[in-house]
């Protein structure tokens, strides 16, 4: 199971965001940087340099609000042996095996997975944007742990693999 965090037209939202944010701080950095070092009476080379940062940021939004640099998905995927998930666009993305996680447990902000060496992983359902898509998370793996028998909230549930008459 593949749960996209943001819909299409969030996507296209932050982008046209992007875009305008970008435009706005490139014009204003290239516009900043001519005065102070072309225009001016003198050049004054610290305000350049800081315009020129401005400039440069300003185009590595257009790129991104362009899609001439990718933003990177943001997403949480269940399967039969691995759960991996990217929360934000440029946080890295985490993979656990499940043959790996010993406990999960479950609240309303967050999921906590207890893995066989001791450690912990946490799964911040508050940084997704979405209350209903963080729901949806937290249902979707509760069930994929009843599923390998992991505990869940401190109680180990046996389901079985194959349900007779089905």
């Amino acid at each position: 199971m593949h749960i996209s965090l943001y819909t299409a037209r969030q996507l296209r939202r932050i982008k046209d965001r992007l875009l305008w944010l970008g435009l706005f701080m490139a014009s204003g950095g290239g516009s900043a940087l001519l005065y102070n070092l072309i225009l001016g009476e003198e050049v004054r080379w610290v305000w350049g340099m800081a315009a020129a940062i401005i400039m440069l940021a300003g185009l590595y939004l257009l790129a991104l609000g362009t899609g001439k640099i990718l933003l990177k998905n943001a997403f949480v995927a269940i399967s039969a042996d691995k759960i991996s998930y990217r929360l934000n666009f440029y946080s890295k993305e985490y993979s656990l095996a499940w043959s790996g996680i010993a406990a999960v447990q479950l609240s309303d902000h967050c999921v906590l997975f207890d893995l066989n060496g001791g450690q912990q992983q946490v799964l911040l359902l508050s940084r997704i944007e979405s209350q209903n898509t963080a729901s949806q998370v937290a249902l979707s793996l509760q069930l994929a742990a009843l599923e390998r028998n992991v505990t869940v909230n401190g109680v180990r549930f046996n389901v079985p693999n194959s349900f007779p008459g089905m």
